[in-house]
């Protein structure tokens, strides 16, 4: 089994966090929204860093990691349909600047307000930590 360690954001911006929208056919949670995270690799890679990368790229924004919340794990499919144990390193994250431009392969970027997070049909991971800072 493969094993895949993800920093995840949670990207705020007053009362809204920064979610992100998987088209229709992307597994394995088609049509739902998520959080940010990028793969850190084993060659030294900076948490922080990994980060704010990601967002520049893929949600064209600046943003700060303000703390680091804890970890998670999950084992399911990858894209490719392979078993992988994935670690999250959860971190909240304060939005610096930019405007939203979604990257390839996301449908839609969205400021969702936190006190409508429960309307929003979200990932299994990123509800469980929503939960966990009482934003759920």
């Amino acid at each position: 089994m493969n094993t895949t360690i993800l920093v995840i954001g949670i990207v705020k911006n007053g009362d809204r966090v920064l979610l992100r929208k998987k088209p229709d056919g992307s597994p394995p949670y088609k049509e739902t929204w998520y959080l940010f995270g990028g793969e850190l690799n084993a060659d030294n890679q900076n948490p922080d860093e990994v980060l704010i990368s990601t967002l520049k790229k893929q949600a064209g924004v600046d943003i700060k990691t303000t703390e680091r919340l804890g970890w998670d794990t999950e084992t399911k499919p990858d894209h490719d349909g392979n078993m992988t144990f994935y670690i999250y390193l959860d971190c909240l994250c304060e939005y610096i600047s930019g405007e939203l431009v979604p990257a390839e392969g996301i449908e839609k970027l969205e400021w969702a307000p936190v006190e409508q997070l429960s309307s929003y049909d979200l990932v299994p991971p990123s509800r469980k930590l929503f939960k966990k800072i009482g934003y759920l």
